[in-house]
């Protein structure tokens, strides 16, 4: 039986995403992860690798119509992951549940990354 998957909206009210070089447009983003996977190192590993995926899906622009492919914002990307891990750490602290060490040193380096940009 497949675990449920909370979608603890842990984010991003706002990005600026670059559609092109001079057009920004904000973005809001909803990761959705398991709580439970959170306590463990493997199982922090799984939901980091999501969440990656997750910031990469929503800071992709499409193609243009003249054959280029779709392009991957990773000022957006990395925007969004460290985001996201900063909330989620915040809010497993707020429910004191137990997070993996994994995930909150990430969290912990996403901060301080986060936070000189």
């Amino acid at each position: 039986m497949m675990k449920q998957m909370f979608a603890a909206a842990a984010l991003v009210a706002v990005v600026p995403f670059a559609a092109s070089a001079e057009v920004t447009t904000p973005i809001s983003v909803e990761i959705s992860y398991d709580h439970d996977l959170l306590a463990s190192d493997t199982g922090a590993e799984v939901v980091l690798s999501d969440i990656r995926s997750q910031a990469r899906s929503a800071c992709t622009a499409s193609g243009s119509k003249f054959g280029r492919g779709p392009l991957v914002d990773r000022a957006c990307t990395n925007d969004v992951m460290a985001q996201a891990a900063v909330k989620i750490l915040k809010e497993r602290e707020e429910m004191g549940l137990k997070t993996a060490p994994t995930f909150a040193r990430v969290a912990t380096v996403e901060t301080a990354s986060y936070e000189q940009r």
